[in-house]
């Protein structure tokens, strides 16, 4: 039996440092097209860690959830870290979800790190989250936290569809949650693999990226017994704003459901941008079913349906 699971408890962590693209462009010698392309894409600035690692991004943003949830840290049962950059998790001997069970003092908490997904590592995380607690009657909360930090301001661009900006978020995913409550997961894999963040796809590859995600997104919600329109809020990734209008289109979804306000406030933060939609968007209607996406570089696609 699909245990009742939600996410009750929410926070991110976002550095101070702001910077936008025109001053990313001029240091890094982009062209004006680049500039132009990122405009489009609904980029305007993005956030720095300006030296700060990712363990202590992740740290702020659990600190933060720690203080609003009021949870005591031995109610934890499990601590599962997400990340997609390579640089942001500690080097062996070292565990950085180990790291961050001692800070806190998880003493009750298993630990482990997912990141196969690449950006929609901390979505595909859920089904992992429901198998364990499908097998584990006994457990009640998963701290779900994840953060990147790129250490290359020259690579924090993705293909011309947005920025990568620095950041963490950290949500409880626990049994019989009353709100924001999990009613189905869906992911894609291509196999195709990463060349890299600078390699552009061929126009096949996102067209086909557009097509599975089309697919993946009206097959999940059929299967929860709904219609597009009955899809409140879709909190996407914050890549490629004129892709998420397109698509959305394509679902016959209005394209005011579309969360679309954090694309130039934030810039896409990699597997923190759905979580941070869902901390932030305010006028979620208790009963009705939300969208969460994420696409990761190499074909991975996530999606959440969740009932506020």
């Amino acid at each position: 039996m699909i245990p009742n699971l939600g996410i009750p408890h929410l926070a991110f962590h976002l550095p101070p440092h702001i910077d936008n693209v025109q001053r990313w462009a001029k240091r890094t010698r982009q062209n004006i097209t680049t500039v132009q392309n990122l405009e489009r894409a609904g980029m305007r600035c993005y956030r720095s860690a300006n030296g700060q690692t990712a363990i202590a991004l992740a740290a702020s943003a659990i600190q933060r959830l720690l203080i609003a949830s009021g949870i005591a840290p031995r109610e934890v049962d499990c601590l599962i870290y997400v990340h997609t950059l390579q640089g942001s998790i500690a080097p062996p001997p070292q565990s950085l979800p180990g790291l961050l069970c001692d800070r806190f003092g998880f003493t009750n908490a298993e630990a482990f790190s997912f990141a196969q997904q690449h950006c929609a590592s901390a979505l595909a995380a859920l089904r992992v989250i429901r198998a364990m607690f499908v097998n584990r009657p006994q457990m009640k909360r998963v701290l779900l936290v994840g953060a990147d930090v790129m250490p290359l301001t020259s690579e924090r661009l993705m293909q011309g569809e947005g920025i990568l900006g620095d950041g963490a978020f950290a949500a409880f995913v626990e049994r019989g949650a009353a709100v924001n409550r999990l009613l189905s997961i869906a992911t894609h894999a291509t196999g195709t693999g990463w060349r890299g963040v600078l390699v552009h796809d061929e126009p096949g590859q996102a067209a086909q990226h557009f097509f599975t995600a089309r697919s993946l997104i009206r097959q999940m919600i059929q299967q929860a017994h709904f219609t597009p329109n009955d899809i409140q809020r879709v909190l996407p990734h914050h890549l490629d704003l004129p892709a998420w209008r397109r698509l959305l289109g394509s679902l016959q979804i209005p394209q005011d459901r579309l969360f679309a306000a954090n694309f130039a406030r934030i810039g896409h933060v990699t597997v923190s941008d759905a979580f941070i939609n869902l901390a932030q968007c305010r006028d979620l209607v208790p009963g009705k079913p939300l969208l969460l996406f994420a696409r990761g570089a190499g074909g991975f696609l996530a999606a959440a349906l969740l009932v506020r």
